[in-house]
Formats: structure tokens, C-alpha cells, sequence
């Protein structure tokens, strides 16, 4: 049931993300935005591997629980910033600033932490209507 769950909301998640995705994207997609749904996947598949984590952090009454899974986010988000930013795909005529940059890694850190309070929050709701 557990294992069904994760990849039922993990699967929500990567299709979540890249509606998202392509609906900030130009149409069509330029070429690199396949960089982008191969990360949401990778996101995707991050999802599915934590999830029993949180439930198991749930379940036992782990001090500091949320935090730990909203710092799961805020890495996520700063590795993906990371990888995004060295990627080869970009337009390259544009050369981005330092606050640029620092803007960008504060935005996907946000955005890494709001998915995990997020998934955690599913999380929860699983666990309770499931008796755990």
C-alpha cells in the first residue's frame, strides 16, 4: 500500500511539475527543455524515495521531522539550481548576473521547499486515513 502510494504521488508530482514547466515554457519547447523533464523526473523520483522516510518520521514522532523534510526541499531545490545554471542549453547571448544567479538559487529553493511541506503534507493525510 505504502509502495503504491509513493509512486502514485510521485507520478502526481512529475506530472504536476512539468504542466507547470511547459506552461512557462515557449512554444514549441526549445531543445534543452529536455534537460528540464529528465530533472522533474529525477524530482519525481526523489519524491518516491523519501516518501516512506516522512511516513516512517510520522509514524514514530521524530523530533524536528518537518524541518528535516523541509530541508530535503531546500537541497533539492539548490542542486537542481546548480545543475540547471551549468547545464549546456541555454540561450548564449544571455549572460547572466551574479544576483541573477543568487535569485535563481533563492527562487528553486523556495520552490524545493514548498514541494516538500507539499509531499509531506500528502504524507500526512495518507498516514492518517490509513490508520498510522
Amino acid at each position: 500500500m505504502t509502495r503504491r502510494f509513493a509512486t502514485g504521488l510521485a507520478l502526481v508530482f512529475f506530472v504536476g511539475w512539468l504542466v507547470i514547466l511547459l506552461a512557462g515554457a515557449d512554444f514549441p519547447p526549445p531543445a534543452g527543455f529536455v534537460w528540464i523533464v529528465l530533472l522533474d523526473a529525477v524530482a519525481g523520483g526523489c519524491v518516491r524515495y523519501r516518501i516512506p522516510h516522512y511516513l516512517h518520521w510520522q509514524s514514530t514522532g521524530r523530533p524536528g521531522r518537518m524541518l528535516r523534510a523541509l530541508g530535503d526541499g531546500i537541497a533539492i531545490g539548490l542542486v537542481f539550481a546548480l545543475l540547471i545554471v551549468l547545464l549546456p542549453y541555454g540561450e548564449p547571448s544571455v549572460v547572466p548576473t551574479v544576483i541573477d544567479v543568487v535569485i535563481w538559487f533563492m527562487v528553486l529553493a523556495t520552490v524545493g521547499a514548498m514541494s516538500t511541506v507539499l509531499v509531506y503534507a500528502c504524507t500526512a493525510v495518507f498516514r492518517r486515513m490509513h490508520g498510522g
